[in-house]
């Protein structure tokens, strides 16, 4: 049987906050991963929003900050996505972004393996709307690093507006 014993008097180490203690290394495997990736897609309209998020986040954890853009080398854009991509690299210069381009048949793969080799510890993905028939289409960069990132946390940001 438990009891709850009410106490008077407080003792003065009681009152005496712990000390905020944290390992200090100078192992590289050992750093916190405190940089930011912004993945860009060109099929998505939410960029900007995606990078004001992960622009505060990388702030907000004194981190670097990358916008990747990560696309098969098979993949065409018109004139509009183009226009668009290049927007979103100029803001994303504007808000202190180191702005990458990767091109891989692997993009998730490759996405993973920058974060991987620049401390990433937070990537920001917009999520597109779904689509009726996502066999027939393949799978998103948005569900695949959900399905295939350990170790990092994703934040999904919004829907794409329009379709």
């Amino acid at each position: 049987m438990a009891a709850i014993i009410q106490s008077r008097s407080r003792s003065l180490t009681d009152s005496i906050a712990p000390p905020n203690l944290r390992l200090v290394t100078n192992d590289p495997s050992h750093r916190a991963k405190t940089a930011v990736m912004a993945c860009l897609t060109a099929r998505s309209s939410g960029n900007s929003e995606l990078l004001r998020k992960a622009s505060a986040a990388a702030r907000e954890n004194d981190g670097e900050f990358y916008a990747v853009m990560a696309d098969s080398p098979r993949s065409r854009f018109g004139n509009a996505r183009v226009r668009a991509l290049i927007d979103d690299a100029i803001l994303a210069s504007y808000l202190g972004a180191k702005v990458i381009w990767l091109e891989s048949s692997d993009a998730v793969g490759e996405l993973l393996q920058f974060a991987r080799q620049s401390d990433i510890g937070r990537i920001f993905v917009a999520r597109n709307r779904p689509t009726l028939f996502p066999q027939l289409f393949g799978h998103t960069i948005c569900s695949d690093l959900l399905s295939r990132a350990r170790g990092f946390r994703i934040d999904v940001v919004g829907f794409e507006s329009g379709h």
